[in-house]
């Protein structure tokens, strides 16, 4: 199987049993298909993510009890987080590089790669 569902972030991911390049052209075009389909729900994901916070944020002006507050902020920081794996994955194309390791997003390598 070429791709994983990450249940963080609510898409699939390159989960390859060896490197991109060792894959012979057929495989890859297979997995190149996939992933258009796959990176092609990245921005409505990040809606879904963007609204949770926003939501978040509408309880946060109404609370007043700190340790709420506190949770409130973890939860967008984390949802945050996850929209910024999502824009550094939807960069990804494994014909152009290697494919960052599943679960830690190289945005310093993606970002480096794209300018």
């Amino acid at each position: 199987m070429s791709f994983k569902l990450d249940p963080r972030l609510g898409i699939e991911l390159p989960d390859f049993e060896r490197p991109y390049e060792e894959l012979d052209p057929r495989e890859q075009e297979e997995i190149l298909v996939q992933w258009e389909r796959i990176r092609a729900t990245i921005p409505d994901q990040i809606v879904r993510f963007e609204r949770a916070i926003e939501d978040l944020l509408q309880e946060v002006h109404h609370e007043e009890d700190w340790d709420v507050i506190s949770a409130h902020f973890a939860d967008i920081a984390d949802l945050a987080s996850r929209i910024h794996e999502l824009n550094t994955w939807r960069r990804v194309d494994p014909a152009v590089g290697p494919v960052p390791a599943h679960g830690h997003a190289q945005e310093h390598r993606d970002r480096e790669k794209s300018t």
